[in-house]
């Protein structure tokens, strides 16, 4: 089921958001070259939230351990072969949703 992430007028190209979907942390990422993609919002590596993670527009790292993710398909290219966990979204009526059921987060 779809839920209220954040309002579309606070995403920004080459930047993220963090939100609280249905109790879930959630990283709202636009990637540079790309579309706004929902991830999950913890690190697979140590469970450590990436709510203060850098992002260069295009890689998301994780600034607990140094972890780096692709900001387009969440694949891992800094670290262990995993990937970020990514949620459906949609923008209506100027909000974007989030759908975070029978979506597992990636933890190793």
């Amino acid at each position: 089921m779809f839920a209220k992430a954040c309002e579309e007028n606070e995403l920004r190209k080459g930047k993220y958001e963090v939100a609280a979907v249905n109790r879930t942390l959630v990283l709202i990422v636009w990637p540079q070259d790309g579309q706004p993609r929902a991830f999950q919002g913890m690190c697979p590596h140590s469970n450590e939230p990436l709510a203060d993670a850098r992002f260069n527009g295009k890689v998301l790292t994780c600034t607990h351990h140094d972890w780096g993710f692709d900001g387009e398909s969440g694949a891992c290219v800094k670290g262990k072969p995993c990937s970020l966990a990514e949620y459906p979204l949609k923008i209506e009526n100027g909000e974007v949703l989030v759908d975070t059921a029978d979506i597992t987060p990636c933890r190793l």
